[in-house]
């Protein structure tokens, strides 16, 4: 298969047993103003009718099918590996997870963004669902020596910032990046080898160190449900015997080896890695600690 025509945008979404979630974010998608673009959704052996549910609602969804076995990370290799089969050089693809759904022009603002910012990794600024004029996330901002992670204007509202309004950023996660193709012909795809699940923020960084800009654009809205109650490690409370899923659990973004790997994988050299790890290290048992139910 191989799409011809204008620049299209290859979506890629992984799933797993969140059918009304995914149904949203695919009704959003259906709505979008420019459809110059095709969705990949990734299956990984969904349970509960995910699968069935694309299929009968959404037979122009392009969709692919796991094991149960390839988690984030060999997920959206596998729809990334689709598409590069299936695009023509000037084509982008767009990660998205599932948990998103986005306004009418959120293609249409992606399809301006690419011509006006070449050679550019672009995120989305994500906005609070439940109130959809307030950013949960504007973007990233990494102090390497100390491993404090910045979220650029939380809780600020969208309105207070002019169109075409974007920041540069240290890194970018999975919820809506749009990827010029060349990217992953030159730098490759998404580390499963060390990151099974939330290995997101790293290919970024890869892509950086080999020329390209890293941004969050204002113009490229997508709608979350509250941050801090996707993750187990970002809860209020915890119970000692939630130590070990705090720290190994592959779906906990505090898990010990994902963050020792991002820390040696995107440091300029060795001795910053193992600084950074440190004190990232530090600041996630601390805040285990201190939220400790005994």
């Amino acid at each position: 298969m191989f799409f011809q025509g204008p620049m299209i945008i290859f979506i890629v979404i992984p799933v797993y047993n969140r059918k009304e979630i995914t149904r949203n974010c695919l009704l959003s998608l259906s709505k979008q103003t420019n459809t110059d673009f095709r969705v990949v959704v990734v299956d990984d052996a969904s349970t509960d009718g995910t699968n069935e549910m694309i299929s009968n609602e959404f037979p122009n969804v392009i969709l692919l099918h796991g094991d149960g076995n390839l988690w984030w990370t060999g997920a959206i290799n596998k729809g990334i590996d689709f598409a590069l089969n299936n695009c023509q050089d000037e084509d982008f693809i767009l990660v998205l997870n599932d948990d998103l759904v986005v306004p009418k022009n959120y293609i249409s603002n992606y399809h301006e963004l690419a011509s006006k910012f070449p050679e550019t990794v672009i995120g989305s600024v994500i906005m609070d669902i439940t109130d959809r004029e307030t950013i949960l996330n504007g973007g990233i901002k990494i102090n390497w020596w100390h491993a404090k992670r910045n979220n650029l204007n939380y809780k600020e509202k969208l309105s207070s910032f002019p169109e075409g309004y974007y920041t540069e950023v240290s890194t970018l996660t999975g919820r809506g990046v749009l990827f010029p193709i060349e990217v992953f012909r030159k730098v490759g795809l998404y580390n499963k080898q060390h990151f099974r699940h939330y290995g997101d923020t790293e290919l970024p960084k890869r892509a950086e160190k080999n020329g390209y800009r890293l941004i969050v654009s204002y113009d490229a809205v997508v709608y979350s449900y509250p941050l801090r109650t996707i993750s187990f490690s970002e809860s209020d409370k915890y119970h000692l015997t939630d130590f070990k899923e705090y720290l190994f659990g592959v779906r906990s973004n505090a898990n010990f080896k994902t963050r020792f790997w991002f820390a040696y994988d995107t440091a300029p050299n060795v001795f910053q890695g193992s600084i950074y790890f440190f004190f990232d290290f530090a600041r996630i048992l601390f805040h285990f600690l201190r939220r400790l139910s005994w």
